[in-house]
């Protein structure tokens, strides 16, 4: 069933515009520079950089909505982290953002950064830095649990991730790829498609069994 998933996700997923500036993502993986918040609660992991005038704003604001929907309590149910990848803002004191933890420091956002996928580039032109929207959940020991992409989210899919990573799974790619591909960025919850790519692979796999069950007893 999930090699069957895998092949429609992987049929129907876009073809991203910038190849270099989105997540590749690495569930399982221990994100370094990080131990100090580690020994607590899950952390809800953004990065991004303070000076962003779009993007980063608005992806915080998704985030900063969901965590209030879920009802949980921060710093006890989990730990909201924003590490900045540009090192202009070792000297900015972020504004307006309570119950977050700000990261700064070029080479330890860098090593997270390569830990959990996030991929972006500086643009000399503009002084800005592409990367991708989104954010990452992490176990309590710093472990990649959950992708999540795209700038609003769904309060209950992340309180299971959130409870979830503190049971420490982590979430598979192909059940991952599924996710992503049948994600709607904007409104921040999986659409209809995603039961219907269920069920067909379902039918599918009900299929295949019921031919080699018949060779078999052929």
């Amino acid at each position: 069933m999930k090699a069957l998933i895998l092949l429609l996700a992987l049929a129907a997923r876009p073809v991203l515009a910038d190849v270099d500036v989105a997540f590749t993502p690495h569930p399982g993986a221990r994100v370094p520079a990080l131990d100090p918040y580690y020994g607590g609660p899950p952390i809800v992991l953004v990065l991004g950089y303070l000076g962003c005038v779009n993007l980063c704003g608005t992806t915080l604001t998704g985030v900063d909505l969901a965590l209030r929907d879920t009802k949980l309590v921060p710093d006890r149910d989990y730990r909201a982290l924003f590490v900045s990848v540009d090192p202009r803002d070792e000297k900015t004191a972020p504004q307006g953002r309570p119950g977050w933890h700000f990261v700064t420091g070029a080479a330890s956002a860098a090593r997270v950064a390569q830990a959990v996928g996030f991929r972006y580039r500086y643009e000399k032109e503009s002084g800005q830095f592409a990367h991708p929207a989104g954010f990452v959940v992490l176990t309590p020991d710093g472990t990649v649990s959950r992708y999540f992409e795209g700038v609003r989210f769904d309060d209950v899919e992340l309180k299971n991730a959130i409870v979830e990573a503190r049971q420490g799974q982590v979430q598979s790619t192909w059940e991952r790829l599924v996710l992503v591909c049948f994600h709607d960025p904007l409104l921040g919850r999986n659409t209809p498609a995603v039961m219907m790519a269920v069920r067909i692979a379902m039918g599918l796999l009900v299929l295949a069994a019921g031919f080699f069950a018949w060779r078999r007893l052929r």
